[in-house]
């Protein structure tokens, strides 16, 4: 075969592993974005349905349903049927929807208003196991990818390792015989070497881009469609997480079941990291948050991770409500011999009166406010039953037209 020949198949099938490997791992990337936009989608669609259905039930003590009751229910319910995803799913819709209509004609029997709350919670329950279900196949369709890459990746190390130690001597021995043709050999040698180490930086490129897309989660220099896909994986698993660990959270207190781990550290430590989260979503706002934290306080007596949580939650919320260029203060002061206390004061519109005895209650949220700042209404629910599980209390102040000051206690090391 021809020198010429040999180099073009040599550099071909190289060329080709680097094909597949960089064609694998964009294909399993697309699986993986496909995997992760569908698994809070529609199902969690569903879920705030039929969890304001369940609310308003739940709210409504009387035996007739208000005017509002009902346009809440039908409101939820026409978006619920229109967002059928699940197997079985349409059914639950259909028993609901017609234990609804039943129940307005006889709102004395309470068997319709059961039958609609059974509904609701088993569509509820089907939703949240489709989004395990999605999950698990999105790690599985993960975990695949970093295999199937890696497999390639070592065998295109293998070959191009053979090939660079064994190819220039397959080329160069049959040419020795001649003085001429080995300097040709030598010069062609020369360049062959500068040419695979120019064409192995492409594969090898390739595979470590892949690897740590797949496994680092960081985008690396990709098309803009490639690029569309991942801030979509990034925004719906950022949202599925925080969904998914409030639910956690939520399970452990639901159960009694939460797992604290104590420990001794100063105020300092709590205050600094909780700001130091918010900091970029304060800045967004041009908002200024004054801490006021004296050294002199003593150490308290906590779980550091579930304490700073509680805090970074309550700065989160005031930074939402609170107006662009106001300031939060963020105070922490000796409350007695016993206990230090941690607030934090916005200049938001306020919470009145009348809510404020349900503002730590799951899934309650204040009427009226803007669907763009609320959240799933489980953060101050979470945040009350793991400062009390610590020992501590959770409170709230608040004036309409003033702001509100959120404020919560744990215990010093030493009384």
């Amino acid at each position: 075969m021809h020198l010429k020949n040999k180099l073009r198949a040599g550099i071909g099938f190289l060329f080709l592993m680097a094909l597949i490997s960089s064609g694998l791992a964009a294909y399993y990337l697309n699986r993986l974005a496909v995997d992760s936009k569908v698994v809070l989608k529609d199902n969690y669609r569903s879920l705030t349905y039929t969890k304001n259905i369940g609310q308003v039930l739940n709210d409504s003590k009387k035996e007739r349903l208000d005017s509002q009751t009902i346009k809440t229910i039908e409101t939820n319910l026409k978006k619920e049927e229109q967002n059928i995803t699940e197997p079985g799913e349409a059914k639950l819709a259909d028993s609901l929807r017609i234990n609804f209509e039943l129940y307005q004609f006889a709102p004395y029997n309470a068997l319709y208003k059961s039958n609609m709350m059974a509904a609701v919670y088993a569509i509820m329950q089907l939703n949240m196991d489709a989004i395990q279900h999605k999950y698990d196949k999105a790690i599985k369709t993960a975990d695949d990818a970093i295999l199937i890459v890696s497999l390639m990746g070592s065998v295109c190390f293998l070959i191009a390792f053979s090939f660079m130690v064994n190819f220039p001597g397959y080329i160069a021995n049959p040419l020795k015989k001649n003085l001429d043709a080995l300097k040709q050999i030598s010069d062609n040698k020369t360049t062959f070497i500068a040419t695979i180490s120019h064409e192995l930086k492409t594969p090898i490129s390739s595979i470590k881009m892949g690897l740590k897309l797949l496994q680092d989660e960081r985008v690396g220099p990709v098309n803009n469609e490639q690029q569309e896909l991942l801030k979509d994986i990034e925004n719906d698993t950022q949202r599925m997480l925080q969904i998914t660990g409030e639910l956690i959270n939520v399970a452990q207190a639901e159960t009694g079941n939460i797992q604290l781990n104590f420990g001794s550290t100063h105020p300092k430590n709590i205050v600094s990291y909780a700001v130091r989260v918010i900091k970029s979503l304060a800045e967004q706002k041009e908002i200024v948050i004054d801490t006021l934290c004296p050294d002199s306080l003593p150490n308290v007596v906590a779980d550091l991770d579930k304490a700073t949580w509680v805090l970074t939650n309550l700065l989160s919320n005031a930074v939402k409500y609170s107006p662009a260029k106001s300031t939060i203060i963020l105070q922490v002061k000796r409350q007695n011999n016993n206990a230090i206390e941690f607030s934090v004061k916005d200049d938001g519109y306020g919470i009145d009166s009348i809510y404020l005895s349900r503002i730590f209650e799951r899934y309650f949220k204040v009427p009226g406010a803007d669907p763009d700042q609320t959240g799933t209404g489980l953060g101050l629910a979470i945040a009350k039953d793991f400062i009390e599980a610590q020992g501590g209390m959770i409170g709230v102040e608040s004036d309409p037209g003033n702001g509100s000051r959120f404020h919560f206690t744990l215990t010093t090391n030493k009384a």
